[in-house]
């Protein structure tokens, strides 16, 4: 079922407004269609360098060992990791008895099926409560549609549940042995129901629906299993309930209301309900009060104690409830970066966490047990692979307990800063970059890779790429544009990149491309652009802005038709999306989308053939961005006599690309090919000299 309106023409007056497209016919995945992606496939596999390619996929492959296990986890009966090896192109998935390591045993091995599979996608694993079973959902297309099976852990029976409709990909088991939660997806995969499914008998039970089409459902467990709370989210505004984890069938009973604007996520230690919200100021608070005063309107919450007070220089992220801690997460407005403290539950400051080098992505791993004085976090930085540690919240010391293992690779030849750029208008716009030491202090102009997103309030934290170094050996510079819309310094940073002010996040971009350039840091024939999905809006409004002043871009699944798009409320993603780009039938939001919308600006060049190269990716079975956007915009390109343009389709995948190591290290050495052909670097070696 779906709650979108049936609508596959456009609104009249978009009709009349619009020039009439002349590839319709992109959108059916007719013969016509499937031979035309094929033909742009073989002619991007004719301009691509194939001996640079597979080198590349060599050294990707060489760099990271193969046969690899990952750091246990213990749970109360078994102890959990993860198993690579050279000749396996999925991890398996091993366990022991708590304290007996030679008793480990494999108790889910995917490759098998996934071997004999174009496309294989583990989704989620969840083990159950007496971790005798094992639930995991699995895609074999694609597009993000998967099934349930179950597996007994004692004796390696499955069970299939071909009778459930198309199914998100998380699952989370109630505390009784037999009740799991899954998520149900109506016709515009949206999440609108929660299933409560009886793994014995196979029926389910609703316990929730969500009837707003702008709002998608979930389900997480407080850290002492004893209580769920179903979540029903939108981009702006939020509610919760609350029921017993062991009685799932009970009624529920709602946090907080749902008001528009009012966005808040609840948690619970004992009786005491935390609960993150932006009621009394949009950078957020943490609020604590007892369960007993459900349900709460927002004049309670603003008198509720304040455990984590709301500021104007950095935005309150979220928390972590442990029996004797709490652990806050900030975001530095002005630097972006992650600020984490420690307190007690009641909010008296301790300290706060200092990560062990600078540019560091903090990030929570598995901490099941809530009487914990020891945490485990991964930390990672552009430079520094990702690390799990056991960090002490009595002593604030260290332990490494695994590291990303590298071959024939010198970390201390790189380095990563970040350095401030002037907006148009007066704002300061980060910009991380990496790269060898040498080139980041070079007089000279070098090559750089700009990376940008900017959308939903999403993060680009510093990460660790393997994969990247081929880049950074030959001499090019990786740099990230932190640009408005995106929420890398914090939640005004987000508000001030969406809707009416989406433009900003096109403008910060043209000021990265005009500064890197200015400051003499690449020139333009040295600066390749890249992003994916949403950053498809300011990577096709800046090509057709200021296409002369880069080298080439790289576009993968980008989200290019924005106004048409928009303007189907049957396809998936539109009607939940309203709050993020705006809605095509209110004139205003019209007019607002159709100035950057890229492929409703595409100019007339008076020399095609001095375009920069351009790269686009599709999937095929993409659910997000549906796979004749990127085409429709590589079929405009060439109409218009575009010499440089090229397409990639891959066929049997979907917004995320192929699956499996393999695969995943080929695509990303293919566009490393890509970039370096672009930057005229396809003839250099990776230098590793120290």
């Amino acid at each position: 079922m779906s709650q979108a309106n049936k609508n596959n023409d456009l609104p009249d007056f978009l009709n009349t407004v619009l020039p009439k497209e002349n590839n319709l016919w992109l959108e059916k995945k007719s013969e016509k269609t499937l031979n035309y992606l094929k033909q742009c496939n073989q002619i991007a596999d004719r301009w691509l360098d194939s001996t640079l390619k597979e080198q590349l996929f060599q050294e990707i492959r060489k760099r990271t060992p193969l046969d690899h296990e990952s750091y246990p986890t213990a749970l109360e009966k078994y102890c959990y990791f993860v198993k690579t090896q050279e000749a396996l192109n999925y991890p398996q998935h091993w366990r022991y008895p708590v304290d007996q390591p030679e008793a480990a045993h494999c108790y889910l091995d995917v490759n098998p099926e996934a071997s004999e599979l174009d496309y294989f996608d583990l989704g989620d694993m969840a083990i159950s409560p007496d971790e005798n079973l094992l639930a995991i959902t699995t895609d074999t297309e694609g597009d993000e549609l998967y099934q349930l099976e179950l597996i007994d852990l004692e004796t390696g029976k499955r069970k299939q549940f071909s009778q459930l409709p198309p199914l998100t990909s998380d699952l989370l088991w109630t505390e009784t042995p037999h009740q799991l939660i899954c998520f149900a997806l109506d016709d515009t995969q949206r999440p609108w129901q929660v299933l409560l499914l009886d793994i014995n008998t196979g029926q389910t039970n609703v316990i929730f629906e969500e009837a707003d089409a702008r709002f998608w459902v979930g389900c997480s467990k407080s850290r002492d299993r004893k209580k769920l709370f179903i979540e029903s989210l939108s981009k702006q505004s939020s509610e919760y309930y609350i029921l017993p984890a062991h009685q799932p069938e009970t009624e529920m009973q709602v946090v907080c209301p749902r008001e528009e604007g009012h966005e808040y996520h609840v948690d619970s230690l004992g009786d005491t309900l935390y609960i993150r919200s932006n009621c009394q100021h949009t950078s957020f608070s943490l609020l604590s009060l007892s369960e007993h005063q459900l349900p709460l309107s927002q004049a309670q919450l603003r008198l509720a104690t304040v455990i984590e007070e709301a500021s104007e220089t950095k935005t309150f992220e979220g928390f972590d409830l442990f029996d004797q801690y709490l652990l806050t997460l900030s975001r530095c407005h002005q630097s972006g970066q992650q600020i984490m403290e420690v307190k007690t539950p009641a909010g008296e400051f301790l300290h706060t966490f200092k990560p062990p080098y600078k540019l560091a992505s903090i990030n929570l791993s598995e901490n099941p047990c809530s009487h914990s004085h020891n945490i485990r976090l991964e930390l990672e930085s552009f430079n520094q692979p990702p690390a799990l540690y056991e960090y002490s919240l009595d002593t604030r010391q260290f332990r490494l307990l695994k590291q990303m293992p590298l071959n024939n690779t010198d970390l201390n030849r790189f380095d990563c800063r970040q350095i401030l750029i002037p907006g148009i208008d007066g704002t300061s716009i980060p910009v991380s970059l990496t790269g060898r030491k040498e080139q980041l202090t070079s007089h000279q102009p070098v090559p750089v890779l700009l990376y940008v997103y900017g959308a939903y309030g999403d993060t680009l934290d510093p990460w660790f790429s393997a994969s990247r170094l081929s880049l950074m050996e030959r001499g090019v510079v990786f740099a990230t544009a932190h640009i408005r819309g995106g929420g890398d310094c914090g939640e005004h940073w987000y508000h001030k990149g969406r809707l009416g002010y989406k433009e900003n996040s096109i403008r910060d971009l043209q000021s990265c491309v005009n500064a890197l350039i200015n400051q003499g840091i690449t020139s333009k024939e040295k600066l390749i652009l890249q992003g994916g999905s949403a950053a498809g809006i300011v990577l096709g409004a800046l090509y057709n802005r200021l296409s002369d002043k880069i080298g080439g871009m790289i576009a993968e699944v980008p989200f290019v038709d924005v106004l048409r798009t928009m303007s189907r409320p049957e396809l998936p993603l539109t009607i939940t999306e309203y709050e993020e780009w705006g809605n095509p039938e209110c004139t205003e939001d019209f007019w607002r989308i159709r100035h950057y919308s890229p492929l409703d600006n595409l100019p007339t060049p008076d020399k095609p053939s001095s375009m920069p190269p351009l790269w686009i990716e599709a999937g095929l079975n993409d659910p997000r961005v549906q796979y004749w956007e990127p085409a429709k915009w590589h079929y405009q390109q060439i109409q218009s006599g575009h010499k440089r343009a090229w397409l990639r389709t891959r066929m049997d995948s979907g917004h995320a690309g192929g699956s499996g190591r393999d695969q995943s290290y080929q695509e990303a050495a293919e566009v490393q090919c890509v970039i370096l052909t672009m930057l005229d670097l396809h003839t250099n070696q990776a230098s590793t000299d120290n």
